[in-house]
């Protein structure tokens, strides 16, 4: 098993990171996430918090071989999220469905003003991954393999929010301000 943790400090305010994270895709940043499909999705009257379960299918690029053994390059990823708007915390947590008896990935996700600095927004990330069944006598091989694509990935993840917090500003800036 192979551990990823990552932290980051975004320079917005949590509502505008929060915004930002549901309108990260599509962005051309991270074209490997094809579709995002919103499964399930509620509010508590009480709490306020909005749960959401989206279902998103990423395009891989992997090797010609690796297509035709296990047909193809799609692959699809079960998310579950919180947004606590009282608490200004939003945590997100998804796992691979697509190959999942040969290689699971569970990444967990958090949103929350930073200590320091509640004008910016401090990100969380973190991610196992665990190769087993027919791949278990490679494991450590292709847990490196996916933990170095894991963290390509995820950088790219984050100038894919950046890029979307940068759309938001303008948008922001364009609107006419009231007299």
């Amino acid at each position: 098993m192979r551990l990823f943790e990552a932290t980051h400090v975004f320079k917005h305010d949590w509502a505008t990171v929060s915004l930002a994270n549901w309108r990260k895709y599509p962005n051309e940043k991270t074209p490997h996430v094809q579709h995002v499909e919103i499964l399930n999705q509620d509010v508590d009257p009480e709490t306020g918090v909005l749960r959401t379960e989206r279902l998103i299918m990423v395009r891989q690029s992997v090797p010609a071989l690796v297509r035709r053994v296990f047909g193809g390059d799609t692959s699809y990823v079960l998310e579950y999220s919180e947004v606590d708007p009282r608490q200004q915390t939003l945590v997100m947590q998804s796992q691979n469905l697509t190959f999942s008896n040969l290689l699971s990935v569970g990444e967990h996700i958090t949103y929350r003003p930073h200590a320091e600095n509640p004008a910016h927004t401090e990100f969380t990330q973190s991610a196992q991954l665990k190769a087993s069944g027919m791949l278990s006598r490679l494991a450590g091989r292709i847990e490196d393999m996916c933990l170095s694509r894991f963290n390509d990935n995820a950088h790219v993840g984050r100038l894919g929010l950046e890029l979307v917090l940068s759309r938001i500003l303008a948008e922001r800036q364009a609107m006419p301000q009231p007299q």
